[in-house]
C-alpha cells in the first residue's frame, strides 16, 4: 500500500488514501462527507498563486465515466490492484474495490476512500478517480450490495468487473443484478468451472456479459486473418487436417486456447467427433481434422504461444505462428507450399487495455457466442463426456 498522504494532490500522481485512520465502520453519510471534504481540500490546494505552467500543472480534474464495481478475492488483490489503477487511467470511474471476508470475525463492514490520479498527457494537471474500498468479515459480506447501491453515481452506467474466482456467490450475484455491463474473466475462475462463464453469456447475452479471455485473442485472430489473406493460403482453409495450439505452463489448456479452437471450429464448420489419446478429432466437410492442445512450454503463466496449421493436397500448407510474452511482433514460419519466415506486428494489449476495450463495447458479440459454444463442446469431448 502506498503510504497515507493528505490532499492536495497537485504534487504527485498515483494512489492517494485520504483519512489517516484508514478504514472505519461503514456509514454512507460519513463517507459522502469525506468525499466532499477531500475534493474541497484538493480544490483549495490547486488554486494557489502559481501562474502559467505551474497553475496548469496544479489543476485537478475529478472524472467519472462509470461506476466500476470490482469484487476481488483477497488472495488476488495484490496482483490485480495495479491493473485497476491502469484501468482508471484509461477509463476514469468511481472505483469500488471489494475484499469480502478479508477482515477478522466481528469487524463488520468497513470502508475507506481515496483517489487514483494520473497526469494528463498534455501535462496540464491531474485527472483523478474516486476510489472506495470496502472490506468485511465473512458474516458481513451480504451487506456489500446495499452499501454499493447507496454510493453509486447516478446516471452513470454500472460496470461489474468480476475478479472473484468463485461462481454463484450470493452477494456477487446481487451486484450483477444492478449492473449494466458485467466483465468476467474465465482465466481467473476455479479450474473446471471456466465454461460456466460462457453459459452465463448464453443466458444473459453477450451485450451484457463479456469474457476478457476473448479480448486477449484479438491479436491472434488478426495475425491468422493476415496469413489467410494470401489467395493461395485462402484455398488451404478447406483442406486443413491438423491444428496445434501451444501454451506456456503446466496443466490443462487455458480458456483462450479453447476459445481460439472454438472460433476456428465455428468459422470453418467443424464438428466434434472423438478423442484419440491427447488429440481431438473433428469432422470437416472435406475430411477429419486433428486438434492438439499442448502445454508445458517455458514462460510465465498459462498463455498462448504457438499456433500451427497444416493443410493437405490439393492445397498444401504448413504455417506456424509463434509469439512470446509481451513482444510486439510474432514470427510466421511457412514450410509449405514454399519455405519462408517473417516477423509481423502483433498488437499485444495489456490486461487493463483488454478490460477498457470490453467496457467500450456495447453491441452483442456473435463471434464470442459461437466460439464459446464450440469451446464447450470441445471440453466435453476432452473430458470424455
Amino acid at each position: 500500500m502506498v503510504p497515507v498522504v493528505s490532499l492536495p494532490l497537485g504534487v504527485s500522481e498515483g494512489y492517494v488514501q485520504d483519512g489517516p485512520g484508514g478504514s472505519r465502520p461503514f456509514d454512507v453519510t460519513t463517507l459522502e462527507g469525506e468525499l466532499r471534504s477531500m475534493w474541497k481540500r484538493a480544490g483549495a490546494g490547486s488554486g494557489g498563486k502559481a501562474n502559467g505552467d505551474e497553475a496548469r500543472s496544479a489543476v485537478i480534474y475529478r472524472a467519472a465515466l462509470s461506476n466500476l464495481v470490482v469484487p476481488l478475492d483477497p488472495a488476488l488483490a495484490p496482483r490485480l490492484n495495479p491493473v485497476l489503477l491502469d484501468v482508471t487511467r484509461m477509463h476514469p470511474s468511481r472505483l469500488f474495490s471489494i475484499e469480502a471476508g478479508a477482515k477478522p470475525k466481528g469487524s463488520g463492514l468497513r470502508a475507506r476512500i481515496g483517489a487514483v490520479c494520473h497526469r494528463r498527457e498534455s501535462g496540464g494537471g491531474l485527472v483523478c478517480s474516486e476510489q472506495i474500498v470496502l472490506e468485511s468479515d465473512p458474516s458481513s459480506a451480504a451487506l456489500i450490495p446495499s452499501a454499493i447501491r447507496s454510493l453509486l453515481v447516478g446516471e452513470l452506467p454500472v460496470v461489474v468487473l468480476d475478479f472473484h474466482p468463485g461462481l454463484g456467490v450470493p452477494w456477487v450475484l446481487e451486484l450483477m443484478q444492478m449492473a449494466d455491463v458485467i466483465l468476467e474473466d474465465s482465466c481467473v475462475k476455479e479450474a473446471g468451472r471456466e465454461p460456466e462463464v460462457w453459459r452465463s453469456i448464453r443466458i444473459e447475452g453477450s451485450h451484457k456479459i463479456h469474457d476478457i479471455a476473448w479480448s486477449r485473442l484479438h491479436p491472434w485472430r488478426m495475425v491468422l486473418a493476415e496469413v489467410f489473406d494470401d489467395k493461395e493460403h485462402l484455398r488451404a482453409l478447406g483442406t486443413i487436417r491438423h491444428v496445434e495450439i501451444g501454451f506456456t505452463g503446466p496443466g490443462g489448456p487455458p480458456p483462450p486456447a479453447w476459445l481460439l479452437a472454438g472460433w476456428l471450429m465455428s468459422r470453418l464448420g467443424w464438428k466434434p467427433k472423438r478423442k484419440e489419446r491427447e488429440t481431438l478429432v473433428l469432422h470437416s466437410p472435406s475430411g477429419p481434422v486433428t486438434l492438439a492442445l499442448r502445454g508445458g512450454r517455458p514462460g510465465e503463466g498459462r498463455v498462448l504461444e504457438l499456433v500451427r496449421i497444416r493443410s493437405e493436397d490439393p492445397h498444401p500448407l504448413d504455417v506456424e505462428i509463434l509469439h512470446r510474452g509481451r513482444d510486439e511482433t510474432a514470427r510466421i514460419v511457412t514450410r509449405k507450399p514454399r519455405a519462408s519466415s517473417a516477423e509481423v506486428p502483433f498488437p499485444y494489449r495489456g490486461f487493463a487495455a483488454c478490460i477498457v476495450g470490453e467496457i467500450h463495447r456495447h453491441t452483442p458479440n456473435r463471434s464470442l457466442e459461437e466460439a464459446s459454444r464450440a469451446a464447450e463442446s470441445l471440453i466435453r469431448l476432452w473430458d470424455g463426456r
